[in-house]
């Protein structure tokens, strides 16, 4: 296993994580995406969120955000909501049966974030986060980044 490529590490942790996710979210007759769109939305608090947030944050073409909220809305877990500002947008809000999930879903992501880290120094801890966010941010433009390259 040492010739292994980072690319196949990362899926295979991306699949467990998927995996645990799934399981726990099945309790609460949820997906593992409907529980990190809970997630989501949880934590935008009072702002204007939209389809195309979920789009952008989850990385999901807008035919399968419209379906995955769609269901979601039929659960009573979401709400749309014609935007003040331009009536042809439709903002999403938690409802009431949403937001009772929020506390667990936010306690559930957190255990999941330790379990990650557990064994880990707090230097190992902070350069595995700073990896993450550069992978993470292949192809787009860090704030101060330029700068700090020389560019």
């Amino acid at each position: 296993m040492p010739n292994r490529r980072l690319g196949a590490w990362l899926r295979d942790a991306e699949h467990q994580m998927d995996f645990e996710m799934n399981e726990f979210s099945r309790q609460y007759d949820l997906t593992g995406m409907q529980m990190s769109v809970i997630d989501f939305l949880g934590r935008q608090g009072t702002a204007d969120t939209y389809q195309l947030d979920v789009e952008r944050e989850f990385h999901v073409q807008r035919s399968t955000a419209s379906v995955m909220i769609k269901r979601m809305v039929e659960r009573d877990l979401v709400s749309r909501v014609v935007a003040s500002g331009d009536s042809r947008k439709r903002q999403l809000q938690l409802t009431a049966k949403g937001q009772q999930l929020v506390p667990i879903v936010t306690t559930y992501l957190k255990q999941q974030d330790a379990k990650m880290l557990e064994g880990m120094t707090a230097n190992e801890a902070a350069t595995f986060r700073h990896a993450l966010q550069k992978v993470s941010q292949w192809g787009k433009s860090i704030p101060g980044e330029e700068l700090a390259n020389g560019k």
